[in-house]
C-alpha cells in the first residue's frame, strides 16, 4: 500500500461519531415506516444525494453517498455507506465520513473509490467556503480517505490536488467530484470543472502512487454551448469504445432533451491517455424522465459495467420530507453499447427477488383493458404491444378513484411520454416528459420497475430510458391500458418482494 498507517489520522472524530450517534438514535423508527421504497436504496434518515465511491472492495460491492443525516435538506456533506452482494439488498453501515479537517469544512464532497492492496481507497473533493455571502471565496480540493471497509481514515498530507494543480485560466470555486481508476499500472481521475469564462470543462490527471497527481489535460469542454459546469464524470471502457458520463449544468433545452434543471449525458468516442483528448462521436441524454441525475459507475465481480444515479432532480420539493428521509437511488442498471446507443438494463439480480408470475399472452383489444392480477406499488412488468390499427397507446399506472400516472405512445410521433400531472404527487415544477422511441417491427417493448414512490420505465430493451419518482397515495395500486383501435399486447408481471 502506498500510504502507510502513519501517514492517516487515526481515531473517529467527534464530528464523525455524533453522525454516527445521531443516525442510530433515529434510524429505527424510520426503518419501520411502510412510506419508504421497497428495493431501492434510501437514507436511514435525513437527507441524501449523488452516489460515491461505487466500488467492489472484499468482494462485496459498497456504495456511499453525499449525506446529511441532520434534516430532510442539503446540508454540509457527510459520506453515508452501504454494501451489498447482489446490487438490490444494501446493509447500512456506520457513517463513513464527516467534514472534520480545515480542508473541508462546507463538506465532504462527491468521489469515488478503488480497493488497492487490499485497503479501499476513497477520493473526494474537500469544500469550503468561509464567506456564504459570496460564492468567490469557495474552493475545492481533492483529498484521500483509506479503509477496512467500515473505518475510514484520511491522509495527514490532503489535499493531494490543490487549486494550484489546475490549468491556466481556470475557475477557482468549480473542481470537484474525482471518479478514479487504474490502467496498465497508473492511477487516473477525471475531474469536473470549468473556465474562468464559465466554460464547463473535465480534466485527466494521473498518478503512480495515488498521493502525487499530474495534470494531463483537457478531456472535453464546452466552449459556452453546452453548458457552465460539467459535474460528477465517469470514464470507462466498454465493448470496444471508451464512455465519458457527466451531469452537465446550464445545457439548453432542446424539443425532448435537457428539460430537468441540470441533466446527464454519454459520450462515446476514444481517450488519448497521453493528450486527454477524447475524441467524441456521439453526445445523448442518458435517462429522459423527471428524476435522474449524478450517475456512477464500477465493474462488477464478473466485468458487467454497472451504474447508479441519483433517483431525483435539483429544486423541487421531495414530499418524503414529512416522514424524515427524502430521496432513493435507481436500480443498478448494466450498460452496454450497439451501434451508437449506450443501452441499459436492470441488473439480472433483481430477478430473485420477482414472485407471484401472472402472464396474459397476445391480449387483442381496443378501448379500455384491465387484466386479471395485474395491478400494485411493487412490480416488474414487461410487456409489447403490437400496434395494428392503433395510432394512441395508454398505460395508467399507480391508478386510484382520484389519481393516475399516464404513459403514452403516441404512434405519428413516434413518442413516448411520462405523465404525473394527475398523480396528485404534490411536486412543484416539472411533472412531464417525452421521449422519442421509434417502433420495431411495428412493436413497442417496455419493462416498468414500480415502487412505492417511483417508476423506472426502459423501452426498447433498454434503447431509451425514463426515471421518475411518484409520491401518490399507497392505496393507489391500479394499472389500466387504453388503445384507440385494436393493438395485441402481452403482459407478464411479477411482484418484487427484497
Amino acid at each position: 500500500m502506498f500510504i502507510e498507517k502513519e501517514q492517516l489520522l487515526q481515531g473517529t472524530s467527534e464530528k464523525l461519531q455524533q453522525a454516527r450517534d445521531y443516525v442510530e438514535s433515529k434510524k429505527d423508527e424510520i426503518l419501520s415506516l411502510k412510506e419508504r421504497n421497497q428495493f431501492h436504496h434510501m437514507p436511514e434518515v435525513g437527507w441524501m444525494n449523488d452516489p460515491n465511491g461505487f466500488s467492489v472492495y472484499q468482494g462485496e460491492y459498497h456504495l456511499f453517498y453525499q449525506y446529511f443525516p441532520y434534516d430532510v435538506k442539503w446540508g454540509p456533506m457527510h459520506w453515508g455507506h452501504v454494501k451489498s452482494r447482489d446490487f438490490i439488498k444494501w446493509e447500512y453501515l456506520p457513517v463513513a465520513m464527516a467534514p472534520d479537517q480545515e480542508y473541508e469544512t462546507g463538506g465532504c464532497f462527491s468521489g469515488s473509490a478503488l480497493e488497492v492492496d487490499g485497503k479501499h481507497v476513497l477520493m473526494y473533493t474537500g469544500h469550503t467556503n468561509p464567506n456564504p455571502d459570496d460564492e468567490s471565496w469557495v474552493r475545492q480540493v481533492q483529498c484521500l480517505a483509506v479503509g477496512d471497509g467500515v473505518n475510514y481514515h484520511k491522509y495527514v498530507n490532503n489535499p493531494v490536488i490543490k487549486t494550484e494543480e489546475m490549468p491556466e485560466h481556470s475557475s477557482l470555486t468549480d473542481f470537484r467530484d474525482p471518479k478514479l481508476w487504474v490502467k496498465d499500472g497508473v492511477y487516473y481521475c477525471v475531474l469536473g470543472s470549468k473556465s474562468d469564462e464559465n466554460s464547463a470543462r473535465v480534466l485527466l490527471y494521473k498518478s503512480v502512487d495515488l498521493v502525487h497527481w499530474t495534470y494531463v489535460g483537457i478531456v472535453g469542454e464546452s466552449n459556452h454551448e453546452f453548458g457552465y459546469m460539467w459535474e460528477c464524470p465517469d470514464l470507462f471502457h466498454l465493448d470496444g469504445q471508451d464512455v465519458l458520463i457527466m451531469s452537465p449544468q446550464g445545457v439548453p433545452v432542446e424539443e425532448f432533451r435537457h428539460k430537468n434543471t441540470n441533466t446527464t449525458v454519454y459520450c462515446l468516442g476514444e481517450l488519448n491517455y497521453e493528450t486527454a483528448h477524447f475524441e467524441r462521436r456521439v453526445m445523448e441524454e442518458i435517462d429522459y424522465g423527471l428524476d435522474f441525475y449524478a450517475p456512477q459507475t464500477t465493474e462488477s465481480l464478473d466485468g458487467r459495467r454497472i451504474m447508479i444515479a441519483w433517483m431525483q432532480s435539483w429544486h423541487q420539493n421531495m414530499p418524503t420530507d414529512k416522514y424524515g428521509w427524502v430521496t432513493s437511488m435507481t436500480i443498478p442498471r448494466e450498460l452496454s453499447i450497439k451501434g451508437d446507443v449506450m443501452y441499459q438494463w436492470p441488473v439480472c439480480e433483481i430477478e430473485k427477488y420477482r414472485s407471484g408470475h401472472i402472464g396474459h399472452e397476445s391480449v387483442i383489444f381496443e378501448g379500455s383493458k384491465t387484466l386479471a392480477g395485474v395491478k400494485g406499488r411493487h412490480l416488474d412488468l414487461e410487456m409489447v404491444i403490437d400496434f395494428k390499427e392503433a395510432k394512441y397507446f395508454e398505460i395508467k399506472v399507480m391508478k386510484g378513484e382520484d389519481q393516475e400516472t399516464n404513459i403514452v405512445y403516441d404512434v405519428d410521433r413516434h413518442v413516448l411520454s411520462f405523465d404525473r400531472r394527475q398523480s396528485r404527487s404534490g411536486i412543484d415544477g416539472l411533472n412531464y416528459r417525452e421521449m422519442p422511441v421509434p417502433l420495431v417491427d411495428g412493436k413497442l417493448s417496455l419493462r416498468l420497475l414500480i415502487d412505492t414512490y417511483s417508476v423506472e420505465l426502459f423501452a426498447q430493451e433498454g434503447a431509451h430510458t425514463m426515471t421518475s419518482t411518484v409520491y401518490s397515495d399507497l392505496c393507489a395500486e391500479g394499472i389500466e391500458f387504453i388503445a384507440d383501435r385494436t393493438v395485441e399486447m402481452t403482459v407478464h408481471k411479477w411482484e418484487l418482494n427484497v
